[in-house]
């Protein structure tokens, strides 16, 4: 018998992949859909692959383009989600999976094993990308721009009708909001979490790759943070250090910065560590370098090189570039001399973003027009009480003599607090 599904309740997710045509040559793509059951409202977003993190990412992408989250969400049994399959519908979650589905406040349902037609709508939307949205084979300069046409496509999706329906999709979609689970205040972290030790090198391992660390960290457990992006990892409750995330096999990530702080104790490393060696840098920190050692020699030079590297844990690449253009061209130029003039042009960016940010107010607090009171309309209002309670109108405009009005207002500090003490009091006995 057919189903009717009710306007809010269910939202189906499954994996499709496609082939795309990228810069670099063809490439399967998996692509994850999710359809709202009673509107058909699709939703299709391509991802990296298959795992528990671009599940998590997928489907909060999917809740907050639609602004909405369904009361129940249907998969099949993958085991990123399910790790054990139980009697009947029951389920061990996924730790992550669990954490999202009471963050979005919705019920995880799966299908019985081996019963895809239970979630049909889903399926048919994955038929209908291979079909529709991807024939012909479509183009991409990467997988945002894939994503991007994606979107397009589901948009348009709203514009067309369903069989069996009167309304479009985007109409029905309408329905589907005003039943559905509006958004969390917050948004959701959309990665797993897993333990490492930072080794001797200053690296952490997450599956087969290793990411760098600062100095600090060295020998310390730390928290990594996978997304389908990046990799986070975290000391001392703060995050110490993101790099891309790696998808290949036994891959180092490396950043430069993290080994600064030692260059003063190991200055061969410049030369002889490939993070060092192959740092792309602009062209005017080369040109300082071979000043300085044509000026200092090879040792002393490179110590006040290892120096304005250093200053790069506090000030962005671009300001010591504009640092060192001031003063390249002085006879005598040192590290120091760079280190003073970063420092200044820090303060004088921020001494204009601070201008910039004051002009913002006053131009804000200009365009703010208080309206004068209208007095003739108040004493409309007071004339109107006076006739109603019986007083002369003569009455209402001068109530008493400025000695009564300063006996019933008393300004003597000791005074007023003795009138307050005695109103309190007065109150209590009542």
């Amino acid at each position: 018998m057919r189903i009717d599904h009710v306007p809010g309740r269910r939202m189906e997710f499954d994996f499709g992949q496609v082939q795309v045509d990228f810069p670099q040559g063809r490439r399967t793509v998996n692509v994850l859909s999710g359809v709202w059951t009673f509107s058909n409202c699709p939703f299709l977003i391509a991802l990296p692959s298959q795992r528990t993190e671009s599940i998590l990412e997928g489907m909060k992408s999917a809740f907050e383009f639609f602004g909405h989250v369904p009361r129940e969400v249907w998969w099949d049994n993958p085991r990123a989600m399910a790790i054990e399959i139980l009697r009947g519908r029951d389920r061990t979650l996924n730790p992550a999976y669990a954490a999202l589905a009471s963050h979005y406040r919705f019920d995880p349902l799966f299908c019985m094993p081996a019963k895809g037609q239970e979630k049909s709508d889903v399926e048919r939307s994955v038929f209908a990308l291979e079909r529709r949205a991807c024939t012909p084979v479509p183009q991409a300069d990467d997988l945002p721009d894939l994503n991007r046409q994606l979107l397009t496509f589901c948009l348009a999706e709203r514009d067309r009708t369903v069989a069996h329906q009167t309304l479009s999709i985007g109409a029905n979609f309408e329905l589907e909001k005003a039943a559905a689970m509006s958004l969390p205040a917050h948004r959701f972290d959309a990665c797993i979490k897993r333990a490492g030790l930072v080794d001797k090198y200053q690296t952490v391992m997450f599956e087969t790759n290793r990411y760098s660390v600062p100095h600090g960290a060295a020998f310390a457990k730390v928290t990594i943070k996978a997304y389908v992006d990046r990799v986070a990892i975290v000391h001392n409750a703060q995050v110490v250090s993101v790099h891309r995330r790696g998808y290949g096999k036994h891959e180092s990530f490396i950043d430069p910065l993290h080994f600064v702080a030692a260059l003063e104790r190991k200055p061969a490393w410049l030369d002889h560590v490939p993070a060092l060696r192959d740092w792309k840098l602009p062209e005017s920190f080369e040109r300082l370098r071979k000043t300085f050692n044509d000026h200092l020699g090879p040792r002393t030079g490179d110590r006040h090189y290892i120096r304005v590297l250093q200053l790069l844990m506090r000030h962005p690449t671009t300001r010591i570039d504009r640092a060192i253009g001031m003063l390249i061209h002085k006879p005598t130029v040192t590290a120091e001399l760079i280190a003073q003039t970063a420092d200044r042009l820090a303060r004088d960016d921020g001494a204009e973003q601070s201008s910039i940010h004051i002009g913002q107010q006053n131009e804000l607090i200009g365009r703010v027009q208080v309206p004068m009171p209208n007095l003739r309309r108040f004493n409309e209002l007071l004339t109107a009480r006076c006739l109603l309670e019986g007083e002369s109108i003569d009455e209402c405009n001068h109530p008493g003599t400025p000695d009564d009005a300063t006996a019933a207002q008393p300004q003597d500090p000791q005074a007023a607090d003795h009138a307050e003490r005695t109103c309190q009091a007065g109150a209590g006995g009542g």
